[in-house]
């Protein structure tokens, strides 16, 4: 297990070199003058690389383990042992585990160092960040190291095997944390120099925006668990989701898209280039956006006239219109190769900015909200905001008519809807807004079971879609005592894809072919 925080003005290097492998001893002086990597050692200049290093990783597990796992896309690989048929190599865990772990490093590092630089501001940035890493560990594996995890930086090297806590436990030390945030940029005056921080430009008040846009993320992923917990043990997420949408003063969150967490990329900078930047159309090719996606986003009636073409349909995709089934066979996806769609590389590869969380999400949030009766107002008018600002994301010179054309669609309202069919509209929409927003839509997906993703007998995991993924393999052996207990405990004896995590224990719909 890597527990040891290492020193964050290695950090990009060793990424841009671990996923391209492209990165030639002549570049050397290039990376070490990098300003995305720390030069300095007070706090802030922690910012800009571990910001920059999550990003990076996330949209690389978001293309190759979330597109497939959530149905976007469908590998072209020839063996069945592939993510979009729920069959992950231990290969694909053991990297997400060391990935995020190594930003939850950085950040650690980064608030032990605002301590001592007596940075309240810097404080409260470093453990925003350090939730957001966290929170990615623990939403994907469930109980994980976290108390006693990311102390290498201050026990000298000498804590390695780290006991696993619970889910819920993490949940309320990040919401303590990620209210103590709150609080210490309510109260700071000064911004930091922007140019350790390209996303927010040293902006406090965005940065506490952020903290409390990731805070409303995580309450809601708590709310349907915590209403069956007794109060003693209640998290009271939906009361605390109620304050913040209730006192906007005390809580800001996102009020527009400039406030959005749209971490920046460059292609003219090689060391702050996309993982996409030098893949090769194989690479592209091998990922086929899947017909679930696809038959969402474009309909067509039994005479092939469009009904239904969503205005994010050429920003998301290539120029076919075909999407791909999954959890066939490699021949069965043969036909498809000339004529399915993929990603749109040409806009992708090159994107000049990827988004931790974007401005869409906090309305889809209090739509779903309104719609559970949580807050005040109609799941309509919030859906409506949501679905709006995601095609602005994407197309931000969409016209008001395209929009409102796109909206009042008999597939896309949410008009005439009630109870499951509404809540499966929201969720689906929101599916399809966060394509490529971390592991987002999964998380969406076990927590309320929508949209419904269909598995065919193919599927691996007992036909299953993959509820966690699996502790790295060498944990075992690495941490035994702390890995065993929480395998024999929590996961019932079996380090599987089938057990539920904290939040997402409820009855799941699920169907099957």
């Amino acid at each position: 297990m890597i527990m040891k925080t290492k020193q964050i003005k290695y950090s990009i290097a060793a990424l841009v070199a671990s996923v391209t492998v492209t990165t030639s001893c002549s570049r050397f002086e290039e990376m070490n003058i990098n300003r995305n990597a720390v030069q300095n050692t007070t706090a802030t200049t922690f910012v800009q690389p571990t910001v920059f290093n999550y990003e990076y990783r996330m949209i690389n597990r978001s293309f190759t383990l979330t597109s497939q796992l959530m149905q976007y896309t469908v590998g072209h690989q020839q063996n069945a042992d592939k993510i979009s048929n729920y069959r992950i190599q231990n290969s694909v865990a053991a990297g997400y585990w060391n990935d995020f772990y190594s930003v939850g490093g950085n950040a650690q590092a980064m608030l032990e160092q605002a301590k001592k630089d007596k940075n309240d501001a810097a404080l409260a940035v470093a453990s925003i960040i350090k939730v957001i890493a966290m929170s990615t560990l623990t939403d994907a594996y469930g109980d994980v190291p976290y108390f006693e995890a990311l102390q290498g930086y201050t026990s000298g090297g000498t804590e390695f095997t780290p006991r696993y806590d619970s889910q819920k436990e993490i949940y309320r030390d990040m919401f303590r944390l990620l209210e103590e945030a709150n609080t210490l940029l309510a109260q700071s005056k000064e911004n930091f120099d922007a140019s350790e921080d390209y996303m927010y430009k040293g902006d406090i008040k965005k940065w506490r925006k952020l903290g409390n846009s990731i805070y409303l993320r995580l309450l809601m992923r708590a709310a349907l668990k915590d209403e069956v917990d007794v109060e003693t043990e209640s998290l009271f997420a939906v009361s605390k989701l109620n304050q913040i949408f209730s006192y906007p003063a005390d809580y800001p969150v996102f009020e527009s898209r400039e406030d959005a967490a749209d971490v920046p990329f460059n292609d003219a900078v090689a060391a702050q280039q996309t993982p996409f930047f030098s893949w090769r159309a194989g690479s592209w090719n091998s990922n086929m956006i899947c017909e679930r996606l696809m038959n969402e986003m474009y309909v067509l009636d039994s005479d092939e006239n469009v009904i239904l073409s969503d205005p994010r349909l050429n920003f998301y995709f290539d120029n076919k219109r075909v999407g791909a089934p999954t959890q066939v066979t490699y021949q069965e996806l043969v036909p498809y190769v000339d004529i399915v769609a993929h990603y749109n590389r040409g806009l992708i590869q090159n994107r000049d900015h990827f988004s931790i969380m974007c401005f869409s999400e906090i309305w889809f949030i209090w739509a779903e909200a309104a719609h559970r009766k949580w807050i005040s107002g109609t799941a309509k008018s919030y859906y409506d905001r949501a679905v709006a600002e995601s095609v602005y994301e994407w197309n931000p010179d969409a016209s008001e008519s395209i929009v409102s054309s796109f909206l009042s669609n008999p597939l896309v309202s949410l008009d005439g809807l009630r109870d499951d069919a509404a809540l499966e509209r929201i969720m689906t929409q929101k599916w399809i807004s966060t394509v490529l927003v971390g592991i987002e839509a999964w998380c969406d997906y076990r927590r309320t079971g929508y949209p419904e993703m269909p598995v065919k007998s193919l599927a691996g995991n007992d036909s299953v879609l993959p509820t966690r993924l699996l502790y790295p393999a060498d944990e075992e052996f690495r941490n035994p005592v702390n890995y065993d207990e929480a395998v024999n405990g929590w996961l019932g004896g079996v380090n599987n894809m089938k057990t539920e995590v904290w939040w997402a224990d409820h009855n799941q719909k699920r169907k099957k072919e």
